[in-house]
């Protein structure tokens, strides 16, 4: 329910901003990623706490709050104050996030935790199957006012949900240890945020702009299912990529949907050029997006989690989590740029070269790392 709220206002939220609030395509980029810079900004800060405190009383109030910020959207009436409702919103969003993500690891025995990653995952991919066609449907036939009850809406009945988790006793941070960088940041992990940053910079242009992507090559209609498609293949590859991850293969599987998220990328800036069958192009690309994200979203996960003590598992979440934000945000904003520039096509064949490039530092750089540095 945290995940299908977000994704509800994901594909529609350009539309509002271009048609509301009378901006271009580069600054409605900017005021949504000020939502993933605040989640970015607050990461490494609920971490510490996390890790600290009572994980699971942080994280409903982290969620509570999450859930009360949407009612200042139907509040907003100027510009100025839509941003600062969004970046709020951002920071409850950061925390409950990686609050959940935590508490999940800390309820998972370490031989099963990429097939128990790839389960949780499972839910937020039906969440992002189900959001977006239903925001999109409402977005042609509400007002904008309905779909921000209904993720208020939405958000209540998970956030009632997150009442009745029944989280683990862990091993806390001592609060005599000294305060350091590496309480708020896992500085091992570093090296291998960079490779997810680069690989989540496509994501973001895929996720924020792929509605506009369909209306450009006339399959506006067809930017629901492309979501639904793409939810689909990550479910699926969650599926079988965690018990392999398990079995200790998860550098062939980040390799191989690395790699494939770049193919699959430069097929879809070709939508563009096909004229016969263009929806089923379309369709087809975004099964292999799924398929090709869904392997390395759990993949990534264990990896930040195995370069961590069990002690800094929130620190190690908030790490994964913020370099995956700051990636989807340089893609929000840079895909808005793009689009401005060059048309919005060129936006997925910058986003295959990015993934591109993660290919190669992974193979060069990461998979050696990783092998020297792992604690499990």
């Amino acid at each position: 329910m945290l995940f299908f709220s977000f994704y509800l206002l994901m594909p529609v939220l350009p539309f509002y901003l271009t048609d509301y609030f009378k901006v271009t395509n580069a600054h409605a980029g900017l005021v949504i990623a000020a939502y993933v810079a605040a989640a970015i900004m607050i990461r490494p800060f609920a971490a510490f706490i996390a890790d600290s405190f009572d994980r699971k009383i942080f994280y409903f109030t982290a969620y509570f709050t999450f859930v009360i910020f949407y009612a200042g959207y139907i509040a907003a009436s100027a510009l100025a104050f839509f941003v600062i409702i969004r970046t709020v919103h951002g920071l409850a969003f950061g925390s409950a996030n990686m609050a959940s993500n935590t508490i999940v690891i800390d309820l998972l025995p370490f031989s099963r935790q990429g097939e128990g990653l790839g389960y949780f995952g499972v839910f937020n991919n039906i969440a992002m199957a189900l959001g977006p066609v239903l925001g999109l449907l409402m977005y042609e036939r509400f007002d904008f006012t309905v779909i921000f009850y209904s993720s208020l809406a939405a958000g209540s009945i998970g956030c009632i949900f997150a009442l009745l988790v029944k989280a683990p006793r862990i091993e806390k941070v001592s609060h005599d240890e000294p305060l350091s960088f590496d309480r708020f940041l896992l500085l091992s992990g570093l090296p291998v945020g960079l490779n997810l940053l680069l690989l989540a910079v496509p994501y973001g242009m895929i996720t924020t702009y792929i509605a506009m992507y369909g209306k450009h090559i006339d399959a506006s209609s067809s930017s629901g299912i492309f979501f639904v498609l793409m939810a689909v293949g990550l479910i699926i590859s969650r599926l079988f990529a965690g018990k392999r991850i398990d079995k200790g293969k998860i550098i062939q599987i980040i390799r191989s949907g690395i790699f494939m998220a770049s193919f699959s990328l430069i097929l879809l800036f070709f939508a563009d050029k096909v004229h016969a069958h263009r929806i089923y192009f379309f369709y087809f690309t975004a099964l292999l997006l799924g398929l090709s994200y869904g392997m390395v979203f759990p993949a990534f996960n264990v990896m930040f989690v195995n370069l961590a003590p069990h002690n800094r598992r929130a620190t190690a979440n908030s790490t994964y989590l913020t370099s995956w934000d700051l990636g989807i945000a340089a893609g929000i904003i840079l895909g808005g740029k793009i689009i401005d520039m060059t048309g919005i096509a060129s936006v997925y064949a910058f986003g295959s070269f990015f993934a591109l490039i993660a290919g190669v530092y992974f193979m060069n750089i990461i998979t050696d790392y990783f092998g020297r540095r792992r604690l499990r």
